[in-house]
């Protein structure tokens, strides 16, 4: 059979996403599409590539060998654009940055504005996910806190985020119970170990959500307390910060990058504007340096 780029890309979405779902919103086509070109591109191969469980298409023996060469084509492809955009020094291309829905959010507000005004070739994508996918060998950077990288992904640090106890301005934060981020797909979190340390038992827990900008929402309505990123709640000023520096914790913020990738441009841009940038992004106070603003770590040993 001939093979075209298409049948490649899909491949390639159902690699990283791990779901016909997710590969459909990554591509931008139906799902019963994605589902129908997988179909048709297994019965002409004569083999199974995917096999498919409720936790998603995990590749099989012969599926694997398929995708190292389809990522091998995509590797050629890319460094192709790459030679074509070398005279000019420019980065050109698309690079997906995956991490959680406020990072993300964080960075459309505080990063992208000067990175797209001095890179205009490049188009970025906001992929958000939860922690752990690990991106395969695409051009992608993706930022986690305590997770390790997978995939043959190494780290970076970036920098140490620092969280703190808010509440509702003017509200009596003794007499209000708690709201906390439970994210069923991350691992041990220094903000679970300190809310736990804090709360006390006849303090209800009032809500549970996936993403600080939640938790966010629901102490501005006063419907309790909860650790929040300070860089994030700075921002509104109907909350305040309580519990004094016991009721602070930092988590550091890595960098994850495949290697196969890592010296493509537009991936070596990303990843020294963020590390020039991460500090003023995520610190405590806009005009205070990272050690300035980074809170004191727990005494009792919390891995962050």
């Amino acid at each position: 059979m001939n093979l075209n780029w298409d049948d490649i890309r899909i491949l390639l979405a159902l690699v990283r996403s791990g779901s016909l779902t997710r590969a459909s919103q990554f591509l931008e086509i139906d799902q019963t599409t994605v589902g129908r070109r997988l179909s048709s591109l297994e019965r002409a191969l004569g083999a199974t590539l995917f096999l498919r469980s409720k936790s998603g298409l995990i590749p099989t023996e012969t599926g694997e060998k398929i995708i190292a060469d389809a990522l091998e084509i995509e590797r050629r492809a890319d460094r192709i654009v790459h030679a074509a955009s070398e005279q000019d020094d420019e980065p050109i291309g698309e690079i997906c940055i995956l991490g959680e829905h406020w990072i993300l959010q964080h960075l459309a507000a505080h990063f992208l504005p000067s990175l797209m005004s001095a890179h205009p070739k490049l188009t970025i994508r906001l992929i958000s996910q939860p922690e752990g996918i690990a991106s395969r060998t695409a051009a992608t950077v993706s930022l986690w806190f305590e997770n390790p990288p997978q995939l043959g992904e190494f780290a970076i640090k970036l920098v140490d985020v620092p969280f703190a106890l808010f509440a509702k301005k003017a509200s009596n934060c003794n007499e209000t119970g708690w709201v906390a981020v439970r994210n069923t797909h991350a691992s041990r979190r220094a903000t679970l170990t300190l809310t736990d340390k804090l709360r006390k038992r006849d303090e209800p827990m009032r809500v549970l959500a996936d993403d600080p900008k939640l938790i966010e929402a629901c102490i501005n309505r006063g419907l309790g307390k909860g650790l929040l990123p300070v860089c994030l709640a700075r921002q509104n000023r109907d909350l305040e910060r309580v519990g004094g520096s016991e009721a602070e914790v930092s988590r550091r913020l890595h960098l994850h990058a495949h290697p196969d990738t890592v010296q493509s441009h537009r991936v070596q841009t990303i990843i020294r504007r963020l590390r020039e940038e991460a500090a003023a992004i995520f610190s405590a106070e806009p005009s205070v340096s990272q050690h300035q603003s980074r809170p004191r770590k727990l005494s009792h040993g919390t891995r962050v």
